[in-house]
């Protein structure tokens, strides 16, 4: 018996495209995969208005932020924007509570100073950019020079571009590693 996983992809004014769209690709080509596993993914945005990428693409969100316990997945990307994105309670609070109730939360790139000031890096394995890595023990993390560090219901990912290591690192946990080297195959990407 399938079952689709709801992934919520945080946006935010100034985030970074590839650290969105590297992992959205890898899971939404799921759905080319199976009619009853796969990944639907939505945009959830901090605000109303359009928010605009660090590179000038333009994103509507799908949703506004509410209740991120309602997704399997919370993925929250890097950028510019991340260090006003780390300022919203609400947020910080929606994943503080996604992580409590075992979902899996993840971050790609800079992205992980959400999650360490949310709280659930401290005392856990995590990466991210690679000039930003060693101020992740400011928040009790434990910096690791990794492309994808997993712990626990913990994905975290290097710089943008490891975007699509971390879907691919989301599917194999949730789809197994044959659907993984199925998606990378489908993508052309080779690790």
């Amino acid at each position: 018996m399938g079952k689709v996983h709801k992934a919520a992809f945080i946006v935010f004014p100034k985030i970074e495209e590839l650290d969105l769209a590297g992992a959205w690709e890898v899971l939404a080509t799921t759905q080319h995969l199976s009619e009853e596993t796969y990944f639907r993914a939505e945009t959830v945005g901090l605000a109303s208005e359009i928010v605009k990428c660090a590179h000038g693409l333009q994103i509507k969100a799908d949703q506004q932020l509410d209740d991120l316990s309602k997704y399997d997945i919370i993925i929250v990307s890097g950028g510019p924007g991340v260090r006003d994105a780390a300022k919203n309670k609400q947020l910080l609070q929606e994943i503080r509570k996604a992580h409590k109730m075992g979902k899996i939360v993840c971050s790609v790139c800079t992205g992980a100073f959400v999650l360490a000031k949310a709280g659930i890096l401290k005392g856990k394995k995590a990466t991210t950019f690679h000039t930003e890595l060693d101020k992740l023990s400011e928040y009790d993390a434990i910096p690791v020079k990794e492309r994808v560090v997993v712990e626990g219901n913990i994905i975290t990912g290097a710089g943008v571009s490891a975007s699509i290591d971390v879907g691919l690192k989301i599917v194999e946990i949730l789809l197994g590693k044959k659907t993984a080297s199925k998606v990378a195959e489908r993508i052309e990407y080779r690790a």
